[in-house]
């Protein structure tokens, strides 16, 4: 519980961080934008789900690869176009940098033609006069917070794993835990395959009624172009708990994907659920070598019934 309560606050203080910056534009009208300072664990689709973009939209603006890793206290880019920009008030404030020749008419023709009553009201200006380096409001950015708290909390979300069990309790619904022995078997694990990029998946018209992977299914199929959808083949295994029996809400524990992620999981003999990344893979007895971690009833759909079983796991990035 302190160990929980313990990472609860670090991240209302990486939010509380993150509320601290200000919004300052940069570069030119046809390529503006702002800089955000990574905080801690968050990744390139963490930020982007912050200002509705793609882990690949924001990959391609700072000149990266969307599998790129993040460190703390470094910056990125966050494209920015006036259309994002309202005069309602609502979200983060953005600012913008006084240069030489501006004037506050000048600055509001820029920005949307927000009305010089409201930019003197958002700045606490009297008149029209400006300085050279002053920061002035020109309107509001929304920035999807919840989002953030979600995706950093998710990894927390009342996972209990036990030393030496296979035992994991999910807190949407109350959880009975089974302790059971951990059964010694030995069990040839499968190397876990690169990373490769495939075409996007055909999703079935409507009308066509295709096979039910899970209550997360139609959370799966992103209809934005600029996502790749990236696979893995390996080892998995499975957690206890009372979720997805009759909710058909299946869950996930693997390492490297950002939590709250949808994946599609394929065993060998073709079936398929949908399932949410819950976070990454415990460190328990046995773990060596598996890609993943479902939870029982997802497996039961899957129709795997030994202790490790070869699956494919595709997501969209």
């Amino acid at each position: 519980m302190k160990k929980y309560c313990l990472f609860i606050l670090v991240c209302l203080f990486g939010l509380t961080a993150f509320a601290q910056q200000k919004l300052l534009i940069k570069g030119k009208a046809t390529a503006m934008y702002i800089e955000h300072k990574v905080g801690e664990k968050e990744s390139l689709s963490s930020v982007g789900r912050l200002y509705d973009l793609t882990a690949s939209q924001l990959a391609r603006f700072n000149g990266k690869s969307p599998s790129s890793l993040l460190s703390k206290g470094s910056v990125i880019k966050v494209p920015l176009k006036l259309q994002d920009i309202q005069a309602t008030g609502n979200g983060r404030a953005v600012y913008h940098v006084v240069g030489k020749g501006d004037n506050l008419f000048k600055i509001a023709q820029t920005y949307n033609k927000v009305p010089l009553t409201q930019i003197r009201k958002w700045n606490k200006l009297g008149n029209n006069a400006v300085k050279n380096g002053q920061q002035i409001i020109v309107g509001y950015l929304k920035i999807n917070t919840e989002e953030t708290i979600a995706a950093k909390t998710a990894p927390a979300e009342n996972i209990v794993a036990e030393k030496n069990t296979d035992i994991v309790t999910i807190a949407e619904k109350p959880v009975t835990i089974v302790n059971e022995p951990t059964k010694k078997t030995e069990v040839k694990t499968e190397a876990v395959l690169p990373v490769t990029e495939v075409k996007k998946e055909i999703v079935p018209a409507a009308g066509q009624q295709g096979p039910d992977e899970g209550f997360f299914a139609s959370l799966y199929v992103k209809n934005d172009l600029t996502l790749v959808q990236k696979s893995f083949s390996g080892s998995a295994s499975t957690f206890k708990t009372i979720s997805g029996w009759t909710d058909r809400k299946y869950y996930v524990l693997i390492n490297d994907i950002t939590p709250g992620t949808i994946v599609r999981i394929t065993a060998v003999n073709n079936k398929s659920i949908c399932a949410r990344v819950l976070g990454p893979l415990p460190e328990t007895k046995g773990a060596e070598g598996l890609l993943l971690r479902m939870s029982n009833s997802a497996a039961s759909v899957l129709d795997m019934k030994d202790q490790q079983f070869i699956i494919t796991l595709t997501y969209f990035e």
